[in-house]
């Protein structure tokens, strides 16, 4: 099985999951050193792992990974687009563009081109397609339009897979996370020029109530082993989304307070 954005996070928590299930697992990161890290301190535990470093914006790279993948296990089950970048655009910064295309191209694009060579082994092998999405690519959240953009369209590319190989014995799966405490937000803070974040961008005391990765690997493990068609960790997300579908106008007010 693979998953892109493996080495930290959501990635590196379904790293664990899947080894310890007895999968033989490769996961791909943009760094050799953290990949490296990650492959010595499983080999210490006395597990063996393949890492390939991939841009999952490289089409090439994405070819390369699955490449390297079935030259090492024959075959792919699982295949895990978690690789993602997220933008927290204040109204000092405005609609940034060059942030749009390159969410864009990590969270989106990124998705399709690993999909595109990893698609005709997981229809060989009846396998799971799963891509770690967000509430925000159901409900538009306030500051986040590049972000839920990406998550949007990668949510409409993976819906329609499912409908399109229905017969084929592909499970699709979409999991809806929520606010999850990793490094992600941390370093949007860093970058941005706002002086107000909503929960989870570096605030040690409101991470504190948020889901740690390794509650979301878990949601994400059981989703792919009882092959569901999605998956939403999160209490509020799943109150969001019921919510936007009900009453939408309501939910805009309230979306509006609670995310900003």
């Amino acid at each position: 099985m693979v998953i892109t954005g493996g080495s930290s996070g959501i990635g590196r928590a379904l790293c664990n999951c899947f080894i310890d299930a007895g999968y033989k697992v490769a996961i791909a990161s943009r760094s050799v050193e953290i990949l490296e890290k990650v492959k010595s301190d499983l080999r210490s535990e006395g597990h063996e792992i393949l890492t390939v470093k991939t841009d999952v914006r490289v089409d090439n790279d994405c070819k390369n990974l699955v490449d390297k993948v079935i030259e090492k296990y024959g075959k792919i089950d699982v295949f895990i687009n978690n690789a993602g970048i997220t933008w927290y655009e204040s109204n000092e910064d405005g609609i940034n563009i060059k942030k749009h295309k390159e969410i864009m191209d990590t969270n989106h694009f990124g998705t399709v081109q690993c999909t595109k060579y990893a698609l005709p082994h997981l229809l060989k092998s009846k396998g799971s397609l799963v891509g770690v999405c967000s509430i925000a690519g159901e409900v538009g959240l306030p500051n986040r339009s590049a972000y839920s953009a990406s998550k949007f369209a990668m949510n409409g590319f993976l819906n329609s897979l499912r409908v399109q190989y229905l017969n084929k014995g592909l499970q699709v799966l979409i999991t809806y996370v929520g606010y999850t405490s990793t490094n992600i937000r941390k370093i949007v803070k860093d970058d941005s020029k706002s002086s107000h974040f909503p929960p989870g961008y570096g605030d040690a005391v409101k991470e504190k109530g948020m889901m740690t990765p390794a509650e979301a690997a878990t949601h994400i493990f059981n989703g792919v082993k009882k092959r569901k068609r999605s998956v939403r960790s999160s209490a509020v997300g799943q109150l969001t989304v019921w919510l936007n579908k009900l009453f939408p106008r309501l939910n805009d007010k309230l979306a509006a307070k609670y995310y900003s």
